[in-house]
């Protein structure tokens, strides 16, 4: 069995060894990479011999807001929630963005609150960041990764009651622009005679207990 031995000084070695066992096939031939990457890369194969120097897997840079305060609405439109907002500039395009936020919030009964989360790239419009479940979901715009923050409060007790929905999705914007990701919220049924309200009851004046915390976070994740 052939192997590489290298020398050090002090007279041990550092050896690069053939495997143990012979290749299924033809020879195996690994071309190395050209230069040199940097700090934290590993070397990748693309699966026909080729390494390169590459990020696998790792968390690069994490940006997170926190709401504590309330907000109301009685808008049928989606309108963003104040303090809910970050921006983050991915360091390479290959790069996804993990999202995830969780919203505290009620409303008066019958209001059918909605949530989503938006995105902007270097100053654009602003689009949902998530994939849409459907047709219907997307011509409507309230979809955000397959899902729709959404509270069903016609029940009786909902008016005291503080619900939390959160949601988890990997954004892929291929861009190393600034990206502004903010959370929305709207009243879903009947608007301008209901509330939606984050962080806070309906009825938070017969019980100040029911106070709540919002936030957002996102990572940007090495391809």
């Amino acid at each position: 069995m052939s192997k590489i031995s290298l020398k050090h000084s002090g007279g041990n070695v550092v050896s690069l060894n053939a495997p143990t066992n012979a290749p299924s096939a033809a020879d195996v031939a690994f071309k190395l990479p050209n230069a040199d990457g940097t700090s934290g890369q590993a070397i990748v194969t693309d699966a026909s011999g080729n390494l390169s120097f590459a990020s696998t897997g790792k968390i690069l840079q994490v940006k997170s807001a926190t709401k504590t305060d309330y907000q109301s609405t009685q808008s049928g439109s989606f309108v963003d929630i104040t303090g809910l907002s970050v921006t983050l500039t991915p360091s390479s395009s290959s790069s996804k963005i993990f999202v995830q936020y969780s919203l505290q919030f009620a409303g008066t009964n019958n209001g059918y609150n909605h949530a989503r989360c938006v995105f902007n790239d270097n100053g654009g419009s602003f689009g949902v960041a998530g994939p849409v479940s459907d047709a219907l979901s997307a011509a409507n715009g309230d979809a955000l990764g397959g899902k729709q923050l959404s509270l069903d409060t016609e029940d009786t007790y909902a008016v005291y009651k503080l619900k939390e929905s959160s949601i988890q999705f990997l954004h892929q914007p291929s861009s190393t622009n600034a990206l502004i990701y903010k959370v929305q919220f709207k009243v879903g049924y009947n608007p301008n005679n209901y509330y939606s309200y984050i962080n806070r009851t309906n009825d938070i004046q017969n019980d100040p207990r029911t106070t709540g915390i919002s936030n957002i976070t996102v990572m940007e994740v090495a391809a």
